[in-house]
């Protein structure tokens, strides 16, 4: 009867081995959505198992569901991330990550209210990470909600353990800017760049604030630190393109609305530069 019983639990441990296994290579980045679904319906269906309390780590239901979601987001499928978040939230345990994957969702759905209320939840179980402050900070920001974002953004930045501190200074820096108060703005951007020398977005919003002042040839010089990075960069050459044609370069900002146009047809920057080559005729290289 020992012989038999051990034998049982053997097999249990395998079966749980395996679905654990599974879901590791999942989340590896090599799987496509199909059987991420796979393993989603096998964690719902999964029988009680009686040799879990031999196990050391038993599988974390809530952090596979959770890696789902994000995955899922990450795929463009912000609706079944949704799903498979709830899922998550559900299940005991810790839920923060969770949360703030789910605000990410909500906002890629246009769902300001659930998105809010997501992020909020995620910092009530953990108010001072700074990934959740870095990402509520900056959902506030594109609400319009400047002086809300900067004191989460603010809260974000002080944190010494924050391992890419430069999200949360150019997102404080864009919240300062929609503030009119540049001076802080730049400092911000100075302090990404700090982190992260050559930090594209950085980079761009100093580029648009020169332009804005003018300020041609310093927001050329940071334009080409970003398209030295990412030549496809949509609103990197919308902006070059503007400001060649102020410097009396058409045809050159000709070329460049077009590389946007190219680049990324259906973004915002990519429609601008349509319109403007609609106004000003192609380049002659066209």
């Amino acid at each position: 009867m020992q012989s038999r019983e051990l034998t049982r639990i053997r097999a249990l441990l395998l079966f749980t081995m395996v679905l654990s296994t599974s879901a590791c290579a999942l989340f590896s980045g090599h799987e496509k959505l199909t059987p991420a679904e796979e393993a989603a319906a096998a964690a719902r269906n999964a029988p009680p198992n009686p040799a879990a309390s031999l196990r050391a780590a038993p599988p974390d239901r809530v952090a596979i569901y959770t890696s789902l979601g994000a995955a899922y987001l990450q795929g463009g499928h912000p609706r079944a991330a949704v799903r498979e978040l709830k899922q998550a939230i559900g299940l005991p345990g810790k839920h923060g990550d969770a949360y703030n994957v789910l605000g990410l969702a909500y906002q890629a759905l246009g769902e300001a209210e659930l998105a809010e209320s997501a992020f909020q939840s995620a910092l009530a179980e953990e108010p001072g990470n700074p990934e959740f402050l870095n990402n509520y900070g900056a959902f506030l920001l594109e609400q319009g909600k400047f002086s809300a974002a900067v004191r989460q953004l603010s809260k974000a930045t002080k944190d010494p353990l924050y391992s890419t501190p430069e999200y949360a200074w150019t997102n404080l820096a864009a919240a300062y800017r929609g503030l009119k108060q540049d001076n802080l703005a730049i400092v911000a951007l100075q302090k990404a760049l700090y982190f992260k020398p050559g930090y594209p977005p950085a980079l761009l919003l100093w580029a648009e604030m020169e332009y804005q002042s003018h300020e041609f040839s310093s927001a050329v010089a940071h334009l080409q630190g970003v398209l030295a990075q990412e030549p496809s960069n949509a609103q990197a050459l919308l902006l070059a393109g503007r400001i060649a044609w102020q410097q009396g370069r058409q045809d050159q900002a000709r070329s460049l609305w077009e590389r946007c146009v190219n680049a990324s047809p259906y973004s915002a920057a990519g429609k601008e530069a349509q319109t403007l080559l609609l106004q000003h005729g192609a380049s002659s290289n066209g």
